[in-house]
């Protein structure tokens, strides 16, 4: 399972279980670099229910950067598909989001925030914990869109960065590695990983 350490409390000498969701997301809400510059995650040690692709079945038509400065990837089905949590993680955002339209956001215990946007319809609600592959929206084209699609973003604190550094997009599998993120002296972030047979 995650790399987290279940805690315990401790209420009238009476010793109590926190279930890993709990801690999960504990782990979600405190800033990643609250006590170092750097962390990693292993993504080399998640099973296939730890992890879901966003869009099963979807081609990039648009990747991160280029000319366009682009800060996703959009990926494509067909309009009216279901849209799908990547990570564990609770929902901080939820509802018409700039250019994004209606868009979701995620924020997980491993330090990640995931972005789904361009939705027809969002399916989820700010303070709601997902599970890998749980619906998050319906694939559509609100907000700056030319046609129905996901833009999806991974972000660390924010700072988006090519999310075909995680996932192999073409067959929609997880990358195996161990990904690192370096906070840098003028605070910006650094992404690195090393590759696991």
């Amino acid at each position: 399972m995650f790399n987290i350490e279940c805690s315990m409390i401790y209420a009238q000498d009476e010793k109590v279980d926190i279930d890993e969701w709990q801690v999960m997301k504990v782990e979600a809400a405190k800033d990643p670099f609250e006590k170092r510059d750097q962390f990693t995650i292993n993504f080399a040690n998640y099973t296939k229910e730890e992890w879901h692709y966003p869009l099963p079945g979807a081609r990039v038509t648009s990747p991160f950067g280029g000319e366009r400065h682009h800060g996703g990837t959009d990926i494509k089905t067909f309009a009216g598909d279901t849209t799908r949590a990547a990570f564990p993680g609770e929902v901080i955002l939820s509802g018409p989001y700039f250019a994004y339209g209606n868009c979701v956001i995620l924020r997980h215990a491993n330090g990640l925030e995931t972005l789904y946007s361009h939705h027809s319809r969002n399916l989820v609600k700010v303070g709601q914990w997902l599970q890998p592959g749980d619906p998050v929206g319906i694939e559509g084209r609100t907000g700056r869109a030319t046609g129905d699609h996901l833009h999806f973003e991974t972000r660390v604190k924010g700072q988006a960065f090519d999310s075909s550094r995680i996932f192999d997009h073409e067959s929609g599998k997880l990358i195996r590695q161990v990904f690192v993120v370096t906070k840098q002296k003028n605070g910006t972030l650094k992404f690195a990983s090393q590759k696991v047979k």
